[in-house]
């Protein structure tokens, strides 16, 4: 089962993927929301993940849901299933939503793995994979890793640079 949190209303007309590099504007709550919802699924235990969806802009994307698919994970692994990521595009359809960035839990530092490059919830170009640190236990945005895959390899972004309103 999918849990899914929305944070004000989406743009009514979606347009296209805006091309790389995407600028996110977060709703208010999105990011206090995303690192309690991270913090909970993690556990102190886990690894957890969820995803940012909105709507293209004609400046990038705004973020109005988190979302949290069914995942398998531990101490330090996640995957997502093949049924969960189905259960995502549904409801991304029926909603006319896109993904554009996922964030998951790592034990202690921020980093993306060998095994997140090779797993990617996602390769499209201005799809960000981000990293929280120590399971999403901090203060919301410290710590926190930003990449974009480039067609070859794996970037790292800067937050700050991308994502509006950022804390730090």
């Amino acid at each position: 089962m999918i849990h899914v949190k929305s944070y004000g209303d989406a743009p009514h007309n979606p347009g296209p993927r805006p091309a790389a590099p995407v600028h996110l504007r977060l709703a208010d709550g999105v990011l206090a929301g995303t690192q309690e919802l991270l913090r909970s699924l993690s556990n102190g235990s886990r690894e957890s993940l969820v995803l940012w969806a909105g709507r293209s802009t004609d400046r990038g994307a705004v973020i109005t849901h988190v979302i949290a698919p069914e995942v398998e994970a531990g101490y330090d692994w996640l995957d997502v299933p093949s049924a969960s990521r189905g259960e995502v595009a549904l409801l991304l359809r029926r909603e006319r939503l896109l993904v554009f960035s996922d964030l998951h839990t790592h034990p202690e530092t921020a980093f993306l793995s060998v095994a997140d490059q090779q797993r990617p919830f996602s390769t499209l170009p201005g799809f960000y994979a981000i990293v929280v640190p120590d399971f999403a236990c901090g203060t919301p945005g410290v710590g926190w890793r930003m990449y974009a895959y480039n067609g070859t390899r794996w970037e790292e972004e800067d937050c700050a640079q991308r994502i509006n309103p950022w804390p730090v």
